[in-house]
Parts: structure tokens; sequence; C-alpha cells
């Protein structure tokens, strides 16, 4: 594979116009390869400790593809993981009446991505064409103002992940078979052939290791060459995606799709993009566009031009601290507290019999696999299956376990951060104006509760409070309070996210999932402590836009497609 600088020498000349999405580096202003920088993955100083050596860096991922269907295509790929349902559907979407297609523009294209995340994969199909602004007149448009012009959307989900298939490749392969089968439906028989697929992994095989990772991504590209028809690069199209990447890529799919981002309309302003927060199984995102504060020099910065404009964006991707990491290094914390307290070897631990866990439903039980405390090695001293039942404190307990989790207090060696050490500006005032829009995890543990929309943290505190002090025997007093802040959402005329709540779909969350408060916490904990969002701020979940499944893999529609032929 080629490196970024070799790639970026050979593709300029051909490339570098063709592309509305052109992010940028310092010495190649105009290079439309992403910055390399260096992997903003971060694991909180404890999270290291406990698993055994943290995590290893990753090279950035540039990929250069040609393909050969009647033009040229130059692209790079990632996508954020996405907790699970299943759809088939094949979406149309509305006409645009102020769209139009350009000189010498290419016929409709089909392009496919399979997102290979922590806890499932999906497959998005997509067709596309090109769209020119109606009131364009120029014969010969520039690049700049040539956007892929979405025409349908297909989307399946698959679980578990590619991780779980660790020293199990084929196994691994294979699971990805009813995506494919999906892909058969929705691209027609005479376009196969030319139509390009790339599967990118995200956090869960970062954190499997390299020989792992590398036997399924290898094992899953030798089955798509050997058994479908797509086409498939010689080298790079089925990888894992560098994490500063994944949440780059969302930020650019839902600014996108609002569109503040792109050329902007004679008569009209620029309006503020949107932040992107995103929850996935093992690590999360956040993404945004300071405008009141300027960003210290460093690799969190990404420089970013799309349709015209110049973005300069903070990023950071926190690997080890997605919904399904934080789990186990919740459980893993009180299990080590045990240790420690009692003074007792770890081989000890799984015969102590339940022991209490603050972040499990009150009086509930659940066993859990935990990895043998440092010094010793995981690789020689077996996990301990450790019975927790939940011991009661509600969310003020949970809550101190999770923010240790979390890690605020580790050493900041750039001021502000965020959590682990990580710099960040503050958010609510580098940040003031535009929406924030949450995502995977934030939306698939909220909306079942019936947040449906948008909702604060002060909201969200509210709800969390009685759901970690639930008990089935409580007399109905849960079921008097949800009625009771709902009650009182609605008697206020201002828009509240605890207006709908549903009080059965809440209870069989409860029921469903034992680690329900533990949830709901570290999402708030990571929201208020980590992101430092403000109580009162809205903040948006949703799965779609205009039709549109949110993620990062709406980006390679943008940048796979190629200069239309402009006469």
């Amino acid at each position: 594979m080629p490196s970024a600088s070799s790639a970026s020498s050979s593709s300029s000349a051909s490339s570098a116009a063709y592309h509305p999405l052109q992010p940028l580096r310092p010495g190649h202003p105009q290079s439309p390869i992403l910055p390399s920088g260096k992997d903003q993955t971060t694991m909180g100083s404890f999270q290291r400790f406990i698993r055994y050596g943290g995590w290893r860096r990753n090279a950035l991922l540039v990929i250069i593809v040609v393909f050969t269907c009647s033009y040229s295509i130059v692209f790079r790929l990632g996508n954020p993981s996405a907790p699970a349902s299943s759809s088939s559907e094949l979406i149309p979407l509305p006409n645009d009446p102020n769209c139009r297609p350009p000189p010498g523009h290419p016929s409709i294209r089909y392009a496919l991505m399979i997102d290979a995340g922590s806890t499932g994969s999906r497959i998005h199909v997509y067709r596309f064409s090109y769209c020119l602004p109606a009131s364009t007149t120029s014969r010969r448009p520039s690049s700049a103002s040539i956007l892929p012009k979405l025409e349908n959307e297909l989307f399946f989900k698959t679980q578990p992940g590619l991780s779980s298939y660790a020293g199990r490749p084929i196994d691994a392969a294979e699971s990805l078979r009813p995506l494919l089968q999906a892909a058969l439906d929705g691209v027609p028989l005479e376009q196969r052939s030319c139509t390009p697929i790339s599967v990118k992994a995200t956090a869960g095989l970062r954190l499997l290791g390299d020989s792992q990772s590398k036997e399924i991504l290898d094992e899953v590209a030798r089955w798509l060459r050997a058994s479908w028809p797509f086409k498939l690069s010689p080298s790079g199209a089925v990888s894992i995606m560098d994490g500063a990447d994944e949440g780059v890529y969302a930020w650019v799919t839902i600014n996108y799709l609002l569109k503040t981002i792109g050329p902007i309309p004679a008569g009209q302003t620029k309006s503020p993009t949107a932040a992107v927060m995103d929850l996935g199984g093992a690590s999360t995102q956040i993404v945004f566009e300071p405008v009141r504060t300027r960003l210290e020099p460093g690799a969190h910065v990404y420089e970013l031009a799309f349709g015209g404009q110049t973005h300069a964006l903070y990023q950071h991707s926190h690997l080890g601290y997605g919904l399904m990491e934080a789990r186990r290094a919740v459980h893993q914390m009180v299990g080590y507290a045990e240790v420690w307290r009692r003074k007792i070897e770890w081989s000890e631990l799984a015969n102590l019999g339940p022991l209490g866990n603050p972040c499990l439903q009150p009086l509930v039980s659940r066993k859990v696999s935990l990895v043998p405390a440092a010094p010793q090695s995981p690789s020689t001293t077996p996990p301990q299956i450790v019975e927790f039942i939940g011991s009661g404190g509600g969310f003020a307990a949970c809550r101190r376990v999770v923010e240790l989790v979390i890690g605020k207090d580790a050493v900041c060696k750039l001021k502000p951060c965020a959590f682990g050490g990580v710099y960040q500006p503050s958010f609510d005032v580098a940040f003031a104006d535009g929406p924030i829009y949450a995502l995977s995890y934030f939306y698939d543990r909220l909306n079942p509760l019936g947040i449906k929309e948008r909702f604060t943290l002060g909201e969200l505190e509210q709800l969390i409070e009685p759901i970690c002090s639930r008990t089935a025997a409580d007399g109905g007093k849960f079921e008097r309070e949800i009625e009771r802040l709902r009650a009182a959402a609605r008697a206020n005329k201002a828009p509240s996210a605890l207006r709908d709540l549903d009080l059965q779909s809440i209870l069989a969350e409860i029921d469903d999932r034992p680690e329900t408060c533990l949830d709901l916490s570290f999402i708030f904990a990571i929201l208020d402590l980590g992101y430092q969002v403000d109580h009162n701020r809205p903040i948006i979940i949703s799965k779609k836009i205009t039709a549109i499944e949110l993620g990062w893999s709406v980006l390679f529609l943008l940048t796979i497609s190629s200069k239309p032929r402009v006469p």
C-alpha cells in the first residue's frame, strides 16, 4: 500500500480538482487525501491498568482505488459502530427541484459500504448521481459546486460484530453473508461487476489487536473476491478505520444532510454547523467547529475543505470509552475494589458469592467475566466469572464509579481537558450556538424510554434517578414517579423530553437490561463531565435525516464520486 505522501503525489494531478470534499494538511493545501495525523484514540489510566497494555496507535488509512467502470474513482472511507435492529427497506428520497445534472454527468451509479462495528455489521447500498444547483448557468461549473445527489439508500444490519469471531476468520467472513444478499437485491445485475464495495472496521477490531484483526480482514477480502460479483480494490478496501476519521466523517455526513456545509446560495448567510457526539460499543467521538475559541495546535485539529468552504474542526476519538467497554470497565473496577478491600488474591474473587454492584438494578444479579487484576498477565491467569447483584444506592452511587472510569482527574498536559487527559476547548464557550447531534448508543438507549427527538441533561438526570432506584417490589413508587415527571412536563408549556415518557417501554428496558442504570449513568457522565455540555442545552438524538441513516457512511458517497465529464 502506498504511503500517504506517494499517494498524494500520484493522484493530486488527476483528482485534486474532482472532489467537493478536500481535507487539507500542512504542505499540501490542495491535497484530496485526508490528513495523516496521529490516531486520536485514548484510554483512561485506570482502564489501561486493568486491561493490560492499553491500545496501539493505528496508522492513517489512505486508500486510493481506481475502478474501470467507465470512469475513475478516488476515495477514503470509514464508519462508527451502530447497535442493532434490522431493515432492508429501499428508501426513495424526494426529488429536489433545485438540483439538475451537470453537463456530461455520469449515469446512475451504485456503491456499497459495510460498516463493521464492535457490536454488529451493517451494509449501505447507495444509488447516486451528480447534483448541480439549478441556478448554475455556466457550461463549465467549478468542481466545488458539484455534489453527489443521493437517489436511494438500502441498509441492512446483522449481529454480532466481526470482533466476536477472534480466531475464527472464516466464520467472521460468513457472518456478512446476509448483508451481501441484501446488496444483490439492491444493485441491478448489469451494475454489479462495476459497483465498488468497501469494508471499514471500527473500534472493535482496533481493540482486538493487530494479528487477529488482520487475520479476519484478510479472510473477509478473500471471501468477497471469491464469492461475490462486486468490485473490490486490490488492496485497502477492507481495513480498519482511523478513529479520527470516524468522527469527522459522521460530522460531514450530518452537516451535508443539514445543508450547513457546501456552497452558500446567493443571498443566504452561512448557518452554524452541527456538533456530533457518537457513542459506539468500543469508542466515543466528538467533532465540532469552534467559533469563539482558537484551537491549540495539535493532532486534534482537522482542517477540512468542502464545497468551496474551509472548516477547522476539533475532533477526538476516545478508544475504550464506548458503551460496551464502559460496562466492562465498571464491572472490572467493582471487582478490583473488592480484591483490594478484602486483601485477597484475584483467583479468590469468584468464590465470594454475589458482590454488590451499585450500577446494576437493585437486587438484580448478573454474572460477568472479569480479567485478572494487574500486574498478573491475562494470558496466564484465566478470567474469573463473578456474580454481581445490584446493591442499591441509586444514581449517585453508580455515578461515582462511572466518573472514576472516565478519568476526569487524569493529568492534563494541555489545558483545558475533557477526560482521560485529552485537550478539548470548553464546549459551551467554543460552540455556543450550533445544534448538537448525539448518535448510535445515545439514541438506542434513550429513544426506547420515550425520548423521541431531543433532551437536556437536566431532564435526563431527573429520569435516571428513579430508574437506578427502581425495584420490582417498590409498591408502585417507580410508576408514580414516572407519571409525575410526565405530568409536570406536560403542564409546562415549554418543550420537554419528559412529556412522552413510555412507562411500559421503560419497564421493558429495565427488565431486559440489568445494566440500564449503568448505561444511562455513563451516557450522562460522558456528556456532562466528559464533553461538558450545559444541563439546559438541547441535544438531538436521531437515526436519520431526510430518510438517510446517520453515521459516517454517507461520506463514502461523497468521496467515491469522480469528476463528471464536462464538454
